[in-house]
């Protein structure tokens, strides 16, 4: 998080300033967020607690907790993997699963299985998970799941966003990439909207892209307060207003009395803290 100042206005009564809240809470801890934010990162720690070693441990828990043994090797023998097939050998009598492979050009044996396929599940369902690619794997999981990746911008300052950088910040080529997912279940989105209808789920993924650009702002550092001053007392405070400067506005008014209102009119951001850094700045020009 950078550190900046704000000025303080006061009226004939009042004294208003406005500064950086460098205690926020983080929005991922202890609220009921509609969507799970998953990350890996070797410096930061990102988005929600979670175990998983990567995205393929990530897509693979997806499956295994959301599906039957069956539904697994039926999707497989269904012809909806693109790197997977599950056929019968009629002259063997067995079922063999064979995984294509892009480098070799050619399918490799995975494992046999004697009929019928359901005694054999366990063994079968866990040859598939642990065979399914990566692009397998997401695609599965997205049959219960509504998933979008996270791209995080590490260039003098952090900001993670439900969209790519590139094209639209300094150095992404070079400075941003894909550092986890946002998700959500079918079940959850039904939940909050009644089913799971192609408008509910674009309701879902803006409600989710809210969440993401809440988190945003804490990692950027858009975190604020206010203390309030009359005849040179404090008489109130408060503080987490998450957001860009104007939007941290809009929230204190609505903290203030009527007649200390106006002072949040001619607030303006300001550099005459000695502990600003005019370089923590720079994120709003490099980011349109």
């Amino acid at each position: 998080m950078y550190n900046a100042a704000v000025k303080t206005d006061t009226n004939s009564r009042y004294t208003l300033k406005i500064v950086h809240d460098t205690d926020a809470l983080d929005p991922r801890e202890g609220n009921d967020n509609f969507s799970t934010l998953v990350c890996w990162h070797r410096r930061y720690d990102l988005g929600d607690k979670h175990d998983y070693n990567d995205g393929d441990d990530f897509f693979r828990a997806l499956v295994r907790e959301n599906y039957s043994e069956k539904a697994v090797f039926e999707y497989v023998k269904e012809g909806r993997s693109d790197s997977l097939t599950l056929e019968y050998n009629a002259s063997t009598h067995e079922w063999e699963l064979k995984e294509y492979d892009d480098y070799f050009k050619k399918w490799f044996d995975c494992g046999s299985y004697t009929p019928p396929l359901i005694e054999n599940s366990g063994i079968l369902c866990d040859d598939i998970i642990e065979n399914m690619t990566t692009k397998d794997l997401k695609l599965f999981a997205e049959e219960k799941h509504l998933i979008e990746p996270l791209y995080l911008y590490d260039h003098t300052i952090q900001s993670i966003s439900m969209r790519s950088f590139h094209g639209r910040a300094h150095h992404a080529d070079w400075d941003s990439g894909v550092v986890g997912f946002a998700y959500v279940s079918h079940e959850d989105i039904s939940k909050e909207y009644g089913d799971t209808s192609p408008e509910n789920i674009e309701k879902a993924r803006q409600l989710m892209s809210a969440e993401v650009e809440t988190y945003d702002c804490y990692i950027r550092g858009e975190c604020y307060g206010f203390q309030l001053f009359r005849d040179g007392e404090e008489v109130d405070s408060c503080w987490g207003f998450l957001g860009s400067f104007d939007e941290a506005l809009e929230g204190i008014r609505e903290y203030l009395p009527e007649d200390a209102v106006p002072l949040v009119e001619s607030t303006a951001y300001g550099d005459d803290d000695p502990e600003y850094e005019p370089g923590d700045e720079e994120y709003q020009e490099e980011i349109e």
